[in-house]
């Protein structure tokens, strides 16, 4: 009799632990709101390699048209400190194709591998210049795929050598943090440690818009955001 009540003890403690733990962090919600198009993709279906391009036999950037929401804005909070880097394992994709880098920001935790697959018919280039991690992949055709591992914080700006209007943004980030939203605009980042943090709103080539917040045990905090030319 006695063993059974410890082994219950034992059990309840260890379920009402797992329950504390769990509710310890916070989430962020909200939704962003902004234009279809932007003049970055209006330029590049305007331009004169896409003429180029079509001589090359694929229509495949008319039917895939500009960038999706998700593709193109990110929200992430900074100034949360302790974190561990990203799982050596952990990989992301920054696509090449139909004569764009897709999506045209892509938020990783530092410690991160990306992957430069090449979908087009011709030759790309991938390079970057910038601190946090400068890098050139040369020139490769469809098909192949190069990888770079980011491990610094910071702004990524990626460009193709051979396009000069072809760039996409990889921002490196300190934490897990972050989101980007659905197609209804909605983003949500979860299980946030309670404290006081920066909230960031990142749209096409730059940080939009950030603010100070508030992170509860358990609660929920509402942040809408809106990019307009």
């Amino acid at each position: 009799m006695c063993r059974r009540i410890v082994t219950f003890l034992i059990l309840f403690t260890s379920i009402s632990l797992s329950q504390d733990v769990k509710g310890t962090g916070g989430t962020i919600r909200g939704t962003i709101t902004a234009p279809e198009m932007d003049e970055t993709t209006e330029d590049i279906l305007k331009g004169r390699e896409l003429e180029r391009y079509r001589m090359h036999g694929s229509h495949q950037h008319e039917q895939s048209g500009g960038y999706k929401l998700s593709e193109k804005a990110v929200v992430y909070v900074t100034g949360i400190t302790g974190q561990s880097p990203a799982d050596s394992s952990a990989h992301a994709v920054l696509d090449q194709r139909d004569m764009m880098f897709r999506p045209l920001v892509l938020p990783v935790m530092a410690g991160t591998r990306v992957d430069f697959p090449n979908n087009d018919l011709l030759f790309h280039n991938v390079f970057s210049y910038s601190k946090a991690g400068e890098f050139d992949l040369g020139r490769y055709p469809r098909g192949k795929r190069k990888t770079v591992t980011f491990d610094t914080p910071g702004v990524i700006k990626v460009y193709c050598d051979i396009h000069s209007y072809m760039y996409a943004t990889i921002l490196v980030l300190e934490n897990r943090f972050f989101s980007t939203p659905d197609e209804e605009g909605t983003y949500i980042i979860r299980d946030v440690p309670p404290g006081n943090y920066t909230l960031n709103f990142w749209f096409g080539r730059k940080k939009v818009e950030q603010r100070t917040i508030t992170v509860q045990p358990g609660a929920e905090v509402t942040a809408n955001f809106e990019y307009t030319k």
